[in-house]
């Protein structure tokens, strides 16, 4: 009795302490953004949370505290200063939200709205204030390196640096790269949810993309291993663009946790062993300072809308205004008297000057196709007419300001590293600057060929080289892809594709004033001979265990059918465009061992089906996961939609880049025989 009486007083004033226990800012794991949790008071009738709610935020009534060590729930009473599911009108408001009391054994707690999204939620709230820290006994902090610590290392400013193109004439150096991305106070319940990462490696010398997918570590950490042809920023997926050369090994280290405005994390910080992480830090705010941006799609659209007079304007602003940022000598004294290499420098005021003529050539394409009329018809087909009303633009004015700096803008091979990834090279190849086609006609007027026109004088540039790199690798996967199909099936095709592939590398390479740009083709034309002269049936793939898993799950259902898998996305107007084109091919086959997939994500699935069955899109409708399809676009390395693949009746992949709009019923019947 004695003992049992011990035992009652000790749990007694156990429970007196914690009924009057008040914990000021506690320590908590993960905080989402939309309530900051100031205090906890633990009572003999409730567990009381106060708080300040963020704008447009509300306090529901599903919601539980959870033991995080049993799971065991505790159920919410009522909530003050503000009703329960109302939407606050202003930032800050003050709310007390009482819960049942806890048990006296809980130590760690999450706030959980039950059946919502779980990354609302908060995990990890301990009955403890946050643990005041000391400079000496301070470890490694992440969040430490920002802006201003990598600007106080110490350096010796380059006074006489100016931006130029010239250390770059020979290319850059191509080699492999490791991207650690750790994602900090990663709480347990959520790191067992977090989805694959993808990251993209472009090559805009080929024209080619290289997709690589990983999944978290035990270290709540994603190791990218990336070959690259050159520095340049890898878009990853979802963490957005991040700069790496070859050789470096980079760490960025992140949180699941948004900044209080919810734009992104709350911080994202870099460290390397060269220099990535230093313009990984700087370039985005010297951008910001100093990139002059004013491109808004909204104000864009509004502005083409309105015809030349509201364009022409602003288009020869924004002209001179990259020539400013060139010229800007507040940008040159920052950039001096920061820690960034000569090329670290070069490289933000390339990327300022390249995101500037982006906004330009957007809003010339987006002007240019007011040229035409489009109407799509009841059986899917487009019916294109000349505008009428259409008043060009006067692009040689434009363009003409911009090409007073064309050394430093477009025959610098810095192009390759800018900060957009590859919107820039993109943007400019196919923009009236390099993209205009001229013909050329016999005396009796009748067409006989196409020449590009230099009405710019973009030849001997960089991106002229490019544009000459793209379109010969181009040719030569068309004339393999038709090779492998059996399109060149007779003697006299294929000596005649080949060589015509032989004269045009030739006439390409005598064009080619860089060095670089000449080997990557004359390596490219290698492994075309190389390809030829072997079988394509001997070629395996590189999948992991798990991709061909994934791929068999997808195609084994279907055997003993050619497959034609078609990618695509709601939010893809050429996507939906293409399968309403194919209903008549589908209806044509229907009687063949052809099978038509279409495979998008599982969140289009209720939109999906609907468009699908208002439009009667036949064939295989088919769901997969995000994971599912980031692994799609590794295996068949495409990023962008909508993409198809041929495969072949036994389940093999035939070709991992097939258009099934370019064939008729016959191609496709003649395809699923030979295949």
């Amino acid at each position: 009795m004695r003992f049992i009486s011990a035992t009652l007083m000790c749990l007694l004033v156990s429970l007196q302490v914690m009924a009057g226990k008040v914990i000021k800012n506690p320590s908590i794991e993960y905080s989402a953004s939309w309530m900051k949790i100031t205090e906890i008071e633990l009572t003999k009738e409730a567990t009381i949370v106060r708080g300040v709610l963020g704008q447009g935020c509300s306090i529901l009534t599903n919601t539980v505290l959870a033991d995080r060590n049993s799971d065991k729930e505790f159920k919410f009473l009522r909530v003050e200063g503000i009703k329960a599911h109302e939407r606050t009108t202003a930032d800050a408001t003050p709310c007390t939200i009482y819960f049942e009391p806890l048990d006296a054994n809980v130590k760690e707690f999450n706030y959980i709205e039950v059946g919502n999204n779980p990354w609302g939620n908060y995990y990890g709230i301990k009955l403890q204030p946050k643990p005041k820290t000391s400079k000496k006994t301070k470890g490694f902090d992440p969040e430490s390196l920002d802006f201003d610590y990598y600007m106080s290392q110490p350096f010796t400013p380059d006074t006489a640096w100016h931006f130029s193109n010239k250390p770059y004439k020979n290319g850059f150096e191509s080699g492999k790269a490791l991207i650690k991305i750790h994602v900090t106070k990663t709480p347990r319940e959520l790191a067992k949810m977090l989805p694959d990462i993808s990251a993209r490696v472009s090559n805009q010398i080929t024209g080619r993309n290289e997709n690589v997918v990983v999944s978290m570590d035990a270290d709540n950490c994603y190791m990218l291993e990336l070959n690259l042809p050159y520095p340049q920023f890898v878009y990853s997926n979802p963490f957005g663009d991040i700069y790496v050369a070859p050789g470096d090994t980079l760490e960025m280290f992140t949180t699941l946790e948004k900044a209080p405005d919810g734009s992104g994390p709350r911080f994202k910080t870099f460290r390397s062993i060269s220099e990535s992480a230093i313009i990984n830090t700087l370039l985005p705010q010297f951008m910001e300072k100093y990139g002059r941006k004013e491109y808004n799609y909204k104000e864009a659209s509004a502005m083409i809308e309105k015809g030349k007079d509201a364009t022409q304007p602003t288009l020869e602003r924004w002209a001179r205004q990259a020539n400013e940022i060139i010229a800007d000598e507040a940008l040159r004294q920052a950039l001096i008297n920061s820690p960034l290499s000569t090329m670290g420098k070069d490289l933000v005021m390339m990327s300022a000057v390249a995101n500037k003529c982006i906004e330009i050539e957007d809003v010339v394409m987006g002007y240019g196709f007011k040229n035409t009329i489009s109407t799509q018809l009841e059986d899917g087909s487009w019916r294109y007419e000349v505008n009428p009303n259409y008043v060009p633009l006067d692009l040689k004015a434009t363009y003409g300001a911009l090409l007073t700096n064309k050394e430093l803008i477009y025959n610098n091979p810095l192009a390759l590293c800018e900060s957009s990834q590859w919107v820039f090279v993109n943007r400019t190849l196919y923009s009236p600057l390099l993209g205009e086609l001229g013909t050329i006609t016999d005396e009796q007027g009748n067409f006989e060929d196409l020449h590009r026109r230099d009405d710019y004088g973009m030849t001997g540039t960089f991106m002229n080289d490019l544009l000459f790199s793209q379109e010969i690798v181009y040719s030569m996967e068309n004339v393999l892809k038709d090779y492998k199909l059996g399109r060149l099936d007779e003697q006299g095709n294929r000596e005649e594709a080949f060589d015509y592939i032989t004269n045009e590398v030739g006439e390409t390479l005598a064009s080619i004033q860089n060095v670089k740009v000449a080997q990557v083709i004359t390596g490219e034309y290698r492994s075309f001979v190389k390809a030829t002269e072997t079988s394509a049936n001997e070629k395996g793939n590189n999948w992991t265990e798990e991709q061909n898993a994934l791929w068999n799950k997808i195609v084994s259902p279907y055997k003993g059918n050619t497959l034609f898998l078609d990618f695509w996305a709601m939010s893809c107007g050429p996507c939906r465009a293409g399968m309403m084109e194919q209903k008549k091919l589908v209806e044509e086959m229907k009687d063949e061992a052809v099978k038509f997939l279409y495979i998008t994500t599982e969140d289009q699935k209720a939109s999906g089906e609907k468009w699908m069955g208002d439009n009667t899109i036949k064939g295989e409708h088919i769901y997969i996961t995000d994971n599912e399809w980031k692994q799609f676009e590794t295996m068949l390395n495409f990023s962008a939609i909508p993409h198809g693949a041929l495969v072949s009746k036994d389940g093999k992949l035939i070709e991992g880049d097939f258009h099934v709009d370019h064939f008729n019923s016959d191609d496709l019947k003649k395809l699923a025989e030979r295949f």
